[in-house]
């Protein structure tokens, strides 16, 4: 059997604890996997002695965000252009602001690990945990451990797969609300589907089965996915959009979303049904409410990142006749203004009367997006060149 170098990737802000970079390698072991690597890309400080602790687990290399010489002198010596290097990795908002757009951050780990050697990238995020939630009752919870890489690569080694993914088992990314015209919030910024969920639930999503309903997928999920890089010639760069509106800049999300399309009929994404857990409030059992200030603004950003990531993805899905149902930008706009009006109102906050400008200069920018895609894609091109090359 050849040797397969794996690595996990993470992307964090700092790295300060060890929660839950051991909680994955703990479960590598205990399932008798042997993960070489643990690629991190961060962007402010690094622990010592948190970093002390985990390379004796395996080996770590962090890459800092806006100032990686280690990957530049890589795709250098590869034959690449200073600007070809720039569109990969570039930070052009992280001095004046301090941002970084996701698909950026993710690229630091992939190239790190194309530069490493590594066969399988496995991504998880730092909410994330290897287990999944099985129980959830008056506070009661019950989790069950799963073996998250054997899980993945059981498919990922299945012909012509290029990379798994799953969803999450926790709670929704927003807490449960409802005001007027959540709706028409929701048709602003392309959820409306969620409206009955947002609106009605407010207990977490659990599961006590697993790898039961495994399926080809478009909608790759990065904190639950892994690639297989020997398959580079396919799997594309990651790819999201930013936005500077009143001298701040606002992360589109969705850097996982060109995967679907750029692969679709060359090679396959399964969503291999392992709903690990995300404890994406950080404060799990306790139920998330929308009158906390930390998860109005969670909800608030989740806002803004989909009014900005709209208009690319909408594009993306139409370039490869993806879409499903024609986009009616004038009557999405009009939805969000009477929506983000109530919002600022029910929520005494002012910060929602700015979306549907963000809206409108989402769209206004979107030429320039495309452009960027394109020539992201043009250096990504080069890049499978001169990996694959005789």
């Amino acid at each position: 059997m050849k040797n397969e170098r794996k690595a996990f990737g993470v992307i964090t802000k700092s790295l300060l604890h060890l929660d839950p970079f051991d909680s994955f390698l703990e479960n590598a072991k205990k399932y008798g996997h042997k993960v070489e690597h643990l690629i991190i890309s961060y962007e402010d400080e690094i622990d010592p002695s948190v970093l002390s602790k985990l390379q004796k687990e395996c080996m770590v290399t962090a890459v800092k965000r806006g100032n990686a010489p280690i990957l530049d002198s890589f795709l250098l010596e590869l034959g690449l252009t200073k600007d070809e290097i720039r569109t990969i990795l570039g930070t052009p908002y992280k001095e004046k602001y301090g941002m970084v757009a996701y698909g950026t951050s993710r690229n630091y780990v992939l190239i790190a690990a194309l530069m490493l050697g590594i066969n399988y990238l496995m991504f998880f995020d730092t909410d994330i945990y290897p287990k999944i939630l099985t129980e959830f009752h008056d506070g009661k919870h019950n989790f069950i451990d799963i073996d998250f890489v054997g899980s993945h690569l059981k498919y990922l080694r299945e012909k012509d797969v290029i990379s798994t993914t799953s969803d999450y088992t926790g709670y929704y990314i927003i807490p449960k609300m409802n005001f007027p015209y959540l709706m028409e919030l929701l048709r602003g910024v392309q959820k409306e589907d969620r409206f009955y969920y947002i609106s009605s639930v407010d207990t977490p999503v659990t599961r006590n089965t697993h790898s039961e309903n495994i399926f080809d997928t478009q909608k790759s999920l990065g904190g639950n996915m892994v690639l297989d890089l020997s398959k580079i010639d396919i799997i594309p760069p990651f790819f999201s959009t930013t936005l500077i509106l009143d001298n701040e800049c606002f992360l589109g999300r969705g850097e996982d979303t060109l995967f679907g399309p750029e692969v679709h009929g060359l090679g396959r994404c399964v969503d291999i049904d392992l709903l690990i857990f995300h404890n994406c409030f950080g404060d799990f059992p306790e139920k998330p409410e929308i009158t906390k200030q930390k998860n109005l603004d969670r909800f608030y950003y989740a806002c803004m990142g989909w009014i900005i990531r709209n208009p690319f993805l909408n594009w993306i899905r139409n370039k490869y006749s993806l879409a499903t149902d024609e986009i009616n930008i004038e009557k999405r706009y009009e939805s969000l203004v009477i929506g983000s009006g109530s919002a600022a109102n029910y929520f005494n906050d002012e910060r929602f009367m700015k979306l549907p400008k963000a809206f409108e200069l989402s769209y206004q920018k979107l030429n320039n997006d495309i452009k960027h895609y394109e020539n992201l894609m043009l250096a990504w091109k080069k890049l499978r060149r001169l990996l694959t090359k005789e």
